[in-house]
């Protein structure tokens, strides 16, 4: 950090002279893959983050500039923690006090 405090438009011309991925050809940027083909396997490969993020930003939107993302990241959560809970609970209710998955476990 205290690096970072040190720069200076003065100085920044030495900075980038120090810089050793500047004559190292290992940094060159055509050698990593673009960000988008990267994105683009990310979502192929995982496409549950994908819809966690539109229903974050969908509740994010309906909640307005109230809350941060990682405090409706939170809510959303708990909620559905609470939701399974209750979802449960009326399962072994109305089952014979078994939950519909112990149920399919047992055939």
């Amino acid at each position: 950090m205290l690096f970072m405090n040190n720069l200076t438009k003065n100085n920044l011309d030495k900075v980038e002279d120090k810089n050793p991925q500047g004559s190292n050809p290992r940094f060159d940027l055509k050698y990593f893959p673009q960000t988008d083909i990267l994105a683009n396997s990310m979502h192929k490969m995982f496409p549950e983050q994908s819809h966690e993020n539109n229903t974050v930003l969908k509740a994010k939107e309906i909640l307005g500039d109230k809350y941060t993302i990682e405090e409706v990241k939170s809510m959303l959560a708990s909620y559905e923690y609470l939701i399974n809970g209750w979802l449960e609970e009326y399962e072994k209710k109305i089952l014979n006090k078994k939950t519909l998955k112990e149920l399919l476990r047992d055939l």
